[in-house]
């Protein structure tokens, strides 16, 4: 992912790195603790980074790291409203979760989540002109209007 100021991020299953355009630099937090098995890497309108992967779902912004969830997150995505997006595993371990986390509570210790649906093997979110988000899961194509989740299967419809 290149970001505003035209740093590259990498995520590997090794370590994640930021890349100047002269250096590679292994990101890691406080901790010293690298970044590993990330698998979406994404800037928010704010500038903040948002890192998904095996450890969880966690956001940078450049000075302090805040860690969202435990469970494992495959993709990022920020709608036009600022919500943030993520597939990713289930508290249970069963299938991967749709979740929204609200813009306006992502300052708070505990944002509000929203857990749109359970499906198996749940891919890429995209928000589309009127708004809905679209999704992909390994049986599918699916689209959730804010009320409903209409799916894709086959073409179909």
């Amino acid at each position: 992912m290149e970001e505003k100021k035209g740093e590259v991020w990498l995520g590997t299953s090794g370590s994640t790195y930021v890349y100047d355009g002269k250096t590679f630099t292994v990101f890691e937090p406080k901790d010293g603790q690298a970044f590993t098995n990330v698998w979406s890497i994404m800037e928010d309108k704010k500038g903040n980074i948002w890192l998904g992967g095996n450890e969880g779902l966690w956001r940078y912004d450049s000075r302090t790291f805040t860690h969202f969830t435990e469970n494992s997150v495959n993709y990022v995505y920020e709608d036009r409203k600022g919500n943030i997006w993520t597939s990713g595993g289930s508290d249970n371990g069963q299938g991967f979760l749709l979740s929204c986390y609200d813009t306006a509570s992502l300052s708070d210790k505990k944002p509000t989540i929203t857990q749109i649906t359970q499906s198996l093997n749940l891919f890429r979110i995209l928000e589309a002109r009127d708004g809905s988000i679209w999704f992909g899961a390994l049986d599918g194509l699916y689209r959730y209007d804010g009320t409903t989740i209409t799916d894709f299967k086959g073409g179909q419809k």
